[in-house]
């Protein structure tokens, strides 16, 4: 009899056991999902829902210093919205948040799965192309003027006639051996500077700002 209540004993502690240690599995995979929505959340612009300035930081920096180990093609497109102010001015901040909001989701329909959209500040993006050299960075920014000039904007309460127009200038670099990040991002201001002042709507790229 003691050995029948014995084992019922040790049965009944092995399920007590087994339902603790479920209970706490379950526990873990929730914070570790919570953890994961906190730091996706986190990453993330409040506005446009592409990562956000600190985010592409990081990233960058990343693919910069493991290119270093292990050399790999990575183009970044510096990206700016065409006399923003001036939309800003005339229709309001609101309207400038929808035109921001509309500029995001234009990169997400153009760009791959692997590329990394940001927004690098005001009305300014970053997209970083991995396996991408220069030469595709150049040919997908084109794409993406073309995108977003043969597209009309109609802001809330607007007549259809009176759609807006938007243009972008984009400068394009890629990284080099021993690059640093901020040379590449630099390079590519360079070139966005020069796409503004000779025209805006245009790419630009390191080559053309050298």
């Amino acid at each position: 009899v003691e050995v029948e209540q014995l084992q019922a004993a040790v049965r009944e502690k092995e399920t007590r056991d087994n339902q603790t240690i479920e209970m706490l599995s379950r526990q873990v995979t929730t914070l570790n999902s919570e953890l994961q929505s906190a730091r996706h959340e986190s990453e993330r612009d409040g506005l446009t829902g592409v990562l956000n300035r600190r985010a592409f930081d990081r990233r960058i920096n990343d693919l910069v210093s493991r290119n270093t180990m292990r050399p790999q093609d990575v183009a970044l497109l510096m990206v700016d919205i065409d006399d923003f102010k001036q939309i800003n001015d005339t229709y309001g901040h609101q309207a400038g948040d929808r035109v921001l909001l509309s500029m995001a989701n234009k990169f997400r329909q153009v760009v791959r799965g692997d590329d990394l959209i940001a927004r690098y500040g005001g009305e300014e993006f970053a997209i970083i192309l991995p396996g991408a050299s220069l030469r595709n960075g150049i040919k997908k920014g084109k794409q993406i003027c073309e995108v977003v000039a043969s597209a009309r904007y109609l802001l809330e309460g607007m007549p259809s006639e009176e759609a807006l127009s938007l243009t972008l200038s984009i400068g394009v670099s890629a990284c080099k051996k021993g690059d640093s990040a901020a040379a590449l991002i630099g390079r590519a201001d360079k070139a966005l500077y020069l796409a503004k002042s000779s025209g805006k709507n245009r790419v630009r790229s390191e080559k053309d700002s050298a």
